[in-house]
């Protein structure tokens, strides 16, 4: 089909219009992104801008046009490797935080104690009982400045190992207490406890304890008392460790003493009675407790601190028990005896000692062992002869091999004429190898 001239022109200027109108927006447009200093212009030329909580629901959408068209399966599995790698790069960052803290405070701790471990025990070491916080810096060679939270949890580090060259009665703890204050750590630890978190808290008090840092009454009023009952627990073992007036009022306050305590409480408590002997103050009238508490376990646990701590009288007191009809008491009494190795309780030992299971026999063998008085190597013998379990009779043996030249000789005489079934038991002892306690039980 031919064109003519007129449709020719009119093409052309048809054209030229659509060029126009092409190009004249974007031109329009171009002034009106440097008006709104280069924000993105819609189809509509008018400039909009994406902030707060438009910018994931912009990403929302995106996600679900781009793959609307694909089944769910498709659309599943695109959504979990996208939050599979969100959830990798958020946990890699986390993983070099946690690496770049450990080492700054690493790198940190052990510039402390480069610097200050040596002197500061030499202060708990000083002579002079009370030194002055100016004597103390320039033992120290300390240099004044404001420490952050986290330099004074590695000073925390440095002050516990400090602190194990002093006790509680120790008067040079005067002078390690000057050292924490001059370092800024006693108002920071109080500072913690009194407006911290409560693992925070529990985390300080037991610093405290460790450090044997003297807090102010107020505050300690406060957190024996606090309704944390984990925080209450920790603030009243430092309590019962400092306190000269009347440490262990809450052992006759609490009702149900020892319910909630657990075995690393009584690892505590017992290493709290161990500092307060070494100081030469008195450990609490165990006694009164044992009448009060119900526990059984803590009963058991009593007995026993009773046999390191206790008096003669109180040990007297346990043999009552050897009849109990409680086991965990019974085994707990004839246990005591031999941490104790009170040489009393052998006579009522030996005679109780056939009413008793073969777990409690051999607890009570083991106790006259410790004793080791010398008197019983005829009652081992019998036990041998006429005993039932074969643990029984290696613990009887084991006894006698252990109990002194007679025992020895007893043992010699035994295995003579003992039968070919027992020779084992015989072997058994006199290897050094395998003769141990646990085997026995």
């Amino acid at each position: 089909m031919r064109l003519n001239a007129k449709m020719l022109c009119l093409l052309a200027l048809v054209l030229a219009g659509a060029v126009f109108l092409i190009t004249a927006p974007s031109m329009a447009d171009s002034t009106r992104v440097a008006d709104y200093g280069g924000a993105e212009l819609s189809p509509l030329t008018e400039a909009y801008q994406l902030w707060g909580w438009n910018v994931p629901r912009y990403y929302y959408y995106l996600f679900v046009h781009l793959f609307a068209g694909y089944p769910w399966v498709v659309r599943v599995a695109y959504m979990v490797i996208i939050f599979c790698c969100i959830a990798f790069s958020v946990l890699m960052c986390v993983m070099v935080a946690d690496f770049y803290l450990r080492r700054r405070n690493k790198k940190k701790l052990e510039e402390i104690r480069k610097k200050y471990l040596e002197k500061l025990k030499g202060v708990c070491y000083a002579e002079v009982e009370n030194l002055p916080t100016e004597e103390i810096s320039r033992r120290l060679d300390y240099k004044h400045r404001k420490w952050k939270d986290w330099e004074m949890r590695q000073w925390a580090a440095v002050f516990i190992e400090a602190s194990t060259f002093t006790n509680t009665q120790n008067p040079n703890l005067t002078n390690i207490q000057r050292a924490m204050r001059l370092v800024g750590f006693t108002d920071y630890v109080e500072r913690q406890l009194l407006h911290g978190k409560q693992s925070v808290k529990l985390q300080m008090i037991h610093t405290v304890r460790l450090t044997n840092m003297q807090l102010p009454n107020g505050l300690v009023t406060r957190l024996v008392n606090d309704k944390d009952e984990q925080l209450r627990k920790a603030s009243r073992l430092y309590y019962m460790c400092t306190s000269v007036d009347d440490p262990y009022v809450f052992f006759e306050e609490e009702n149900k003493l020892g319910v909630l305590f657990s075995q690393w409480d009584m690892m505590e408590l017992h290493e709290i009675f161990r500092k307060v002997n070494e100081g030469g103050r008195p450990a609490p009238l165990f006694v009164p407790i044992l009448q009060r508490v119900e526990n059984p376990g803590i009963v058991a646990f009593m007995m026993k601190e009773i046999a390191y701590w206790g008096t003669d009288q109180e040990m007297r007191y346990l043999m009552g028990f050897f009849e109990s009809p409680n086991f965990q008491h019974r085994h707990a009494a004839f246990e005591s005896m031999g941490i104790r190795r009170f040489a009393e309780s052998e006579k009522s030992m030996i005679r109780v000692f056939h009413m008793q299971t073969e777990v409690m026999r051999r607890t009570i063998l083991n106790s006259i062992l410790a004793i080791h008085s010398g008197r019983s190597v005829n009652f081992f013998r019998d036990t041998y002869q006429s005993g039932v379990s074969q643990f029984t009779k290696r613990t009887a043996l084991r006894c006698l091999w252990l109990y002194g030249p007679r025992g020895r000789s007893m043992f010699e005489a035994l295995k003579a004429s003992a039968p070919a079934a027992d020779e084992i038991l015989f072997r058994h002892v006199e290897s050094p190898i395998i003769n141990y306690e646990e085997g026995t039980v």
